[in-house]
Parts: structure tokens; C-alpha cells; sequence
């Protein structure tokens, strides 16, 4: 985290000799028994928050980035957030950044992550960005990409996220036009988030076809066919 490093201020330096004696001595001292196991409440906020800076400060410097990002949330610390978000964009790791831009509250820099994660194919992680945005037309053209990636999974849960029963229907149309056996579950999560009865006793009966016969007994199941639920159940013990 080299970047990092670069990047963090010393912010020690804003205060007078004295304070950054006491500082420099408190640092160790709170990073040996852990920020969350010290009580700072005597302090200020402003000398509070100061303290808590140096102290991720040097955990930036020690390479526990985890206990750094959380240690800038405790004191609010946007700008170093969106540092380390950065840092971990340039590296792809787009996971990591959604996460720090979310907690920074940096819209701009959310949407730019979703940007990227959809142009690189990170459809999980531009469904995140766009989800913690609540930007529903993004959600969309996001969930229409997964499609033609054949992202099923990752389209399923647009769709879900989005209300839009069309949308899952049509994901499901395109598993079963696969001809890919792999594509059928997720054919039956489409249909099944979208409550369509008529596609799912379909795929079913495709199920049976195959002689997949608890694979049709399940579906037949979420179907609420109870004719053919029986019939698999009284004629080949499928339950």
C-alpha cells in the first residue's frame, strides 16, 4: 500500500510539541490493546478524532488496512476513505473500493466504480455500485449486460432487486432456448421469482423428459401441480 502511505498526511504535525509527544506515546499503546478496547471519552472530539487519525494512520504504515478503514469511519475521515478506496481501484479491486466509497458516502466516485466494474465484466460488484446508488436505469442496462454474458444468476437478481417480472421471464426463455442443461436452474429461479405457474409446469415437464425426475418433482412442487407431484410420487418414490 505504498500509494497509501504516500497519501496519508502526517497528521501529527497540526499540533504543538507538546501534543505530538503525547501522541507519538499514545499511538503504540492504543494500537497494542486495539482501538476498540480503549476509552478515549475523556478527550475532546476534536483531540479524539485526531488521535484515532494518527492511530490508522499507523496502521496504513503497518499494512492492517482493514483496521485502518475502520478506524477513519470511527472519526468520519472521508478524504483518507476515499484514498484507500482509490488505492484498491487501481488495483481492480473493486469489491474493496465500493466498500470505502460507501463508507465515505462518495456518490461520484460509487458510480464510477459501477462504470468500470460493468466495462471489465465485474458484474457482481456493478450490481453492488448500483444497488447502494439505488440507480435503477443503471440496474437495468447492468441486468440486460448480464444477459447477454450469459450472467444468469447475476440477472436473476437484478430483476428481483428491480420488481420487473418481464425481465425475469425473458431470462428464463433464454436459459431454456440454451439447450444447456447447466442454464435449467436458473431457468427454474427466473420462473419461480416471477411466480410464472405455466413456465414452471413447462420446465417440468422438460425435467421429466430428460428423466431428471427430482429435478421435474421440485419444480412441479413450486408449480403447486399436484397431479404430477402425486404421480412422481406414487409411481417412482420421487419426494
Amino acid at each position: 500500500m505504498d500509494h497509501i502511505k504516500k497519501a496519508v498526511p502526517g497528521l501529527v504535525e497540526k499540533f504543538n510539541a507538546r501534543g505530538n509527544e503525547t501522541y507519538e506515546k499514545m499511538v503504540p499503546i492504543i494500537l497494542k490493546k486495539g482501538v476498540d478496547n480503549v476509552n478515549l471519552a475523556m478527550f475532546s472530539d476534536e483531540m479524539r478524532g485526531n488521535v484515532l487519525n494518527a492511530v490508522a494512520e499507523e496502521l496504513l504504515k503497518k499494512g492492517k488496512i482493514p483496521e485502518a478503514i475502520s478506524t477513519y469511519t470511527k472519526t468520519g475521515n472521508k478524504l483518507k476513505l476515499v484514498e484507500i478506496g482509490d488505492d484498491f481501484s487501481s488495483k481492480g479491486m473493486y469489491s474493496d473500493a465500493i466498500d470505502c466509497y460507501h463508507l465515505a458516502e462518495n456518490k461520484d466516485r460509487l458510480r464510477r466504480t459501477g462504470e468500470a466494474c460493468l466495462r471489465d465484466g465485474q458484474m457482481v460488484d456493478a450490481i453492488r455500485a448500483y444497488k447502494l446508488l439505488n440507480d435503477r436505469d443503471m440496474l437495468l442496462k447492468v441486468g440486460e449486460e448480464c444477459i447477454k454474458r450469459e450472467k444468469f444468476d447475476s440477472a436473476i437478481e437484478v430483476f428481483q432487486l428491480l420488481g420487473n417480472k418481464a425481465k425475469l421471464i425473458d431470462v428464463g426463455d433464454k436459459c431454456i432456448h440454451s439447450e444447456r442443461t447447466e442454464a435449467l436452474p436458473f431457468a427454474e429461479k427466473a420462473y419461480a421469482a416471477a411466480d410464472e405457474k405455466e413456465r414452471l409446469n413447462k420446465l417440468g415437464d422438460l425435467f421429466l423428459k430428460k428423466e431428471y425426475l427430482s429435478d421435474a418433482y421440485r419444480v412441479y412442487n413450486t408449480a403447486g401441480n399436484e397431479m404430477m407431484i402425486s404421480f412422481l410420487r406414487e409411481n417412482f418414490g420421487v419426494c
